[in-house]
This record gives structure tokens, sequence and C-alpha cells, in this order.
């Protein structure tokens, strides 16, 4: 598997780099109409961005390597779930280790906690304070409601604070007067019919008055089978998520005012370590936020509320509540210095039936600056830092320099040095529970209230080149990260029966070191009116200091293509394709286990039975085509344990999509 996998990574390679190539000085392609302007301008290099330094601009002139994900490239590309749509950012690795699990890193450190990037929605963290990690399943977000996603590669802490760690995912949602683009009511839908006796609901209804009032109901239902249901030991992982959602949005003359609330439950098995049979999970939130963008000297507020609560057939409930806000100003100085700062504050109280006993509350307060100095003659500086204290570990300081450097031609060239820190989540903290290592048998997991942050400094070099028709980017890094959390026993099994040191309870502590460094190549081009490439690579690695850090992996070679082609008036065609090197992971009790290589392939072929204000499209999607039935999380083969881990294989949809 690993030689035929290398040579048609090599080969697909050297086709992919031959057409970034063959574009960038010959193809002078006017844009299809089937495509929106956010794509437009992306080829040409023009897209405003706003995640990576917490104001509009051009994407080249970023302080840090930013992914931009279209809508118009989500619904192409024959996306299922979020899950899906990530897949192809350069550096980022999605691993489902069944249909409940699954982990999201980026450039390193992965863990199915999904707990270094931070995930926020409009700006609001949704990562889970109690595992750090981010519940996909049941997200509260209808992909109706995406308008674009921007992926902010390296370091984040300066803006964002803790968790930031390795990268920033800011899902990026309509307003409801842009929903409406101008007409009075509208009536969006899609649904997804298919493998693993699946099917994904979305409705999403607009209106509007006439003085600015806008507002948007949305109905959501997902459910699977779940991917173990293959064959009768397969993994228990069905789910079903009900959602519903309420946006109101107001615009004057100065301001936007946008008032959002939604409830989500899912019932589910959730299978990975911990075992919670026959689980419910509620999610309820309510933001408001208000914002100036038009002003000379913006001005940004925004606070929200989230309720948490799990319940489950092995284990106690849990509840987790959530108030946080931010103040955001900036200031132009002068011509050359805009200043960018503002203050957060959370609070996260929660306690839970695998935690010690009582209620725990968490406090996190933080100050942030950043100046955006240009300087003339093609140079931009970014200086920042942010002041994060932190009830359970205390202060942290977290600076970033940034230089951005205009080459001509379309081509830039950028400098950074950035700082993150990962704060210990609540379960770390306060554990209290135990794992089943064996049939009859299992394993006592402790809290440690004295952990410290995960730090991390890095470096990075980037070079984007524009064309009138696509751009081709290189990323290279180098990360040194200290304070790494795995486990130390407390107490051991007798000897004999049991070997010798095998521990009959576990805590937590900052055990390790490590260093990662890599490079992405991306690229996307529009090849001719009517065909769109896509195309990144990333080589990742990383070493680490002590082998007790648990579940920590990332393949050295991910790759994903992607060609989008209108054959005929009316029709669609998406072919995509991912292949990821092994992976390999360890477990708590010294072992270490690996995932093969697997080359994932996706299909979307697409017709548009009505075009203008309303239209209808009806699509074939493949996932998996060619049934490479492989595993993306590494485990244990040989355990007595349940399986925890469902192979893919090939799978068949029927997506009917259109608005009213």
């Amino acid at each position: 598997m690993h030689k035929s996998w290398k040579i048609l990574s090599d080969g697909v390679l050297a086709f992919v780099l031959s057409l970034i190539t063959m574009s960038g000085h010959c193809l002078e392609a006017k844009l299809g109409p089937a495509n929106s302007q956010e794509n437009e301008l992306l080829f040409a290099g023009k897209l405003d961005v706003v995640s990576a330094s917490r104001t509009k601009q051009p994407i080249d002139q970023a302080p840090a390597a930013v992914t931009v994900i279209t809508v118009d490239q989500i619904e192409s590309s024959g996306a299922v779930t979020l899950l899906d749509v990530l897949r192809y950012v350069p550096g980022l690795n999605v691993s489902e280790s069944n249909a409940t699990v699954a982990g999201v890193s980026l450039r390193g450190l992965n863990s199915l906690l999904t707990n270094t990037l931070l995930v926020m929605i409009d700006g609001r963290p949704v990562n889970q304070d109690v595992s750090g990690g981010v519940p996909w399943t049941f997200l509260p977000l209808e992909l109706l409601q995406v308008k674009r996603i921007e992926v902010v590669r390296g370091p984040g802490s300066t803006l964002y604070g803790a968790n930031a760690f390795n990268g920033v995912i800011n899902i990026i949602t309509k307003t409801p007067q842009e929903e409406l683009n101008g007409v009075r009511n509208n009536l969006r839908f899609r649904t997804i019919l298919g493998g693993y006796k699946s099917d994904y609901d979305e409705l999403l209804a607009s209106a509007a008055d006439r003085h600015g009032d806008a507002v948007s109901l949305g109905f959501a239902y997902n459910h699977t089978g779940g991917y173990g249901t293959a064959g009768k030991m397969g993994v228990w992982d069905s789910y079903a998520t009900p959602m519903v959602s309420f946006d109101l949005d107001r615009q004057s003359r100065h301001a936007n005012y946008r008032l959002q609330a939604g409830n989500v439950d899912s019932s589910e098995n959730v299978y990975q370590d911990i075992f919670l049979q026959g689980a419910h999970f509620h999610q309820s939130y309510l933001t408001f936020h208000y914002d100036a963008p038009n002003t000379s000297n913006p001005l940004m507020v925004r606070a929200s509320y989230n309720n948490y609560i799990e319940t489950a057939q092995n284990v106690d409930y849990t509840r987790h509540y959530v108030f946080e806000g931010e103040l955001q100003k900036q200031n132009a100085l002068n011509a050359a210095n805009t200043l960018v700062y503002g203050m957060s504050l959370r609070h996260v109280y929660f306690h839970a039936g695998i935690a010690t006993p009582g209620r725990h509350n968490q406090n996190l307060f933080g100050l942030y600056v950043q100046n955006e100095a240009k300087l003339g003659k093609g140079w931009i500086t970014y200086t920042g830092f942010r002041y994060d204290d932190d009830s359970l570990v205390g202060s942290r300081l977290s600076p970033r320099v940034a230089v951005v450097k205009d080459l001509g031609g379309q081509q830039t060239l950028r400098f950074t040095y950035g700082t993150s820190y990962q704060i210990p989540s609540l379960i770390t903290s306060y554990a209290s529970f135990s794992v089943p290592v064996a049939p009859m048998v299992s394993e006592g997991v402790v809290g440690n209230t004295h952990l410290a942050a995960i730090r991390l400094q890095g470096g990075e070099i980037d070079w984007r080149k524009g064309f009138s028709n696509g751009f081709v980017g290189v990323s290279v890094y180098y990360n040194n990260i200290k304070g790494l959390i795995g486990s130390l026993p407390l107490t051991f099994f007798p000897s004999p029966p049991f070997p010798p040191g095998t521990p009959s309870s576990v805590t937590f502590g900052n055990i390790g070191n490590a260093r990662t460094y890599g490079f992405e190549v991306e690229s996307e081009v529009q090849l001719t009116k009517h065909l769109h490439g896509l195309f990144n690579y990333a080589f990742a690695n990383q070493h680490f200091s002590d082998s007790s850090v648990v579940g920590l992996f990332q393949p050295n070679h991910m790759l994903n293509v992607g060609l989008d082609l209108e054959p005929a008036e009316r029709w669609e065609l998406f072919m995509g394709m991912h292949l990821v090197g092994a992976v390999g992971a360890t477990t708590g009790d010294g072992g270490f286990y690996t995932a093969p290589a697997y080359v994932r392939t996706e299909l979307r072929i697409g017709y548009r039975l009505r075009e203008g204000k309303e239209p209808l499209t009806i699509a074939l999607i493949v996932h998996n085509l060619f049934d490479d039935r492989h595993i993306e999380f590494p485990f244990d083969n040989d355990s007595s344990l349940p399986a925890q881990v469902a192979p893919q294989r090939t799978n068949f949809y029927l997506a009917i999509s259109g608005s009213f």
C-alpha cells in the first residue's frame, strides 16, 4: 500500500504542478458565470479576510497564512458535513474514528478532542471547556447558513487567547439581510439521503420589512446509522440531531445589530476511550452582536450565553454553562498606523459525573492590542501582544510580530514570529472516573488542578504569487512546544497477577516537549472558463521528548486535489482526492498503533433543474469512490474491548437543494 500510494501521489503532484505552471504563464481566462464574486476575488488574490488580524484586509497582506472556503466551494464539492468541507484545507487533518468521534488538527499535535484549534462561529468560540474539544456532530450550525470559512494557520493566541494554539477556524454565517439579497422573503432548503442509512435535512426561511429589519428561522435534522453498521460486530455509533435557530438582524446607517439564538439536541453513542451509552446532548445559546463597520474607527461588542447538558445511561450528567463577551475597537492613528485593541471575559461553571464532586468555576480575562504599520515601499509590519489571566493556570503574555513585503508582480513575502498557549481542559483538571482496560478491569483517572498551560513559540515564512486566474502559495514553519500534558501513574495493580508496573490509576502532568515543522504548498487556478482546479500538499513532522504523551499523531504527507467542471449547460461535475499518509498514536499503556495510508476519492454530478432567483439543483454524491476501506485513526486491533474505530467504505448520496 505504501509503495502504490507513493507512486500515485508523485504522479498526481507532478501533473498538478505542471498545470499550475502552465496556467500561471499562459492562461488568462475569465471566470465563468457560475462562480460567485467571492470566488472571483479569491482567484485574483484580492479577497478580504478578517480573522488573521481582526480587521478587514486583503488576503495577501494578512499577518498569517489564511485559507478561505467560499459557499460556492462548499456546494460544488459535494460536502455532506462540515468535516467534509475542512478536508481540503492545506495542512489540516480530519480523522474520523467513527460517525460520532472525529479529530481535526493543523500542523501536528492531533487528538480526538480537536483541542489545539480554536473553532468559532461568527467570532463566538464553540470549543467545549470541559474537554477542550469540538462537538462536530451537534455544532449549532447549518451548512446553508455558512457564508465562508476562514482558516488561519499558525499560533493565534495574540488576538484570540487560549486554545488558538495551532490555528483558528472562523465560520462566518450570512446575516438575514445577506440571505435575502434584496428580496422581501426567501426559503432555502437542502436534503441529502444515502450512505450509512443517513439523511441530512436543512430548511432556512428569511423575511424582511421596510425598516431595515430581517429575520431567519432555521430547522435541521441530521441522522446516520453510523459507520459501524456494516455488521453485527461494528461500532455502535449512530446519532440523531434535531436543530432550530433564530437570527434577527437590524441594519442602520452607521451600525448593525444582530441577535442569534438556537437549540441543538443529539442522541448518540460515543465510543472512544470513554464509553457513553445512550447519551443525550443538549446545547442552547444566545448571542448579541453590535458593530459599526462603516465608521472611521469601528467598534464591535459581542456577548453570549451557552448552556450544555449531557446525560448517559452509564454516567451521571454533566452541566456546563458559559458566559462570555468581547469588546473591540479600531483606531486609525494616522495614514500609516491602524490600532486594533480590545478585551474579553469568559466565565465557565460546570459539574459532572466524571469529575470530582462539587461545582467548579473558571474565569478567563484577556486584553489585546495590535498595530498595523504601512512603512512605504511595500512594507507592512504587525506588532501585537495579549495578556491573559486564567483562574486555573495564572497569567500569560502572547506576543506576535509579522512583516509583509510586496515584491511586485502580485508577489508577497511574509515573515512571522508568534506565540500561543493551550490551557488544560476542565476534565484533565478535575477528572474522577475509570476507563475499562480489560474485561472486569478498569483504570482510574484522576485530575490535576496544578497543571500549567502548554506553550508554543513558532516562526514562519510565506510566499504568495497571484495570477489573473489564480494563485500559488508556499508556507514553511517551525514550532517549539513546551509543557505537553500526558498521563502519570498514581497507583499500581499487584504483581502478580498483573505485569509489573501496570497502573491501576493515573493522573495528568506537564511531562513533555515537542518540535513540529513542515511546509505547505497550495494553489487554486481557473484553468479554463468552465474548469477550476484546487491543489495543496502538506508535509509535517514532529518529535516528542517523552513517549508518555498520549494520542498525538499527524500524517507526514497530505495531498488534496480537486477539479470543478461545467461540462455542459446546467451540468456540474466535481472530483476530489485526498491522499493521506500513515499515522501513529501512543496509548496510556505504552502501546503504539498505526493507521495505514489511504486514498479517498469524492465525486459529485449535479444538474440545475431551475436557474435564476429560484434555483433548484439535484446531485449524485459519491464518497470514497473506489472503496478504499480505510481507517483514519490508529487503534489496538487486538484489544478485548468493544470496537471503537470503524472503517470507511463507498457511500452514495442523493442531494436536492434550492430556494423559493
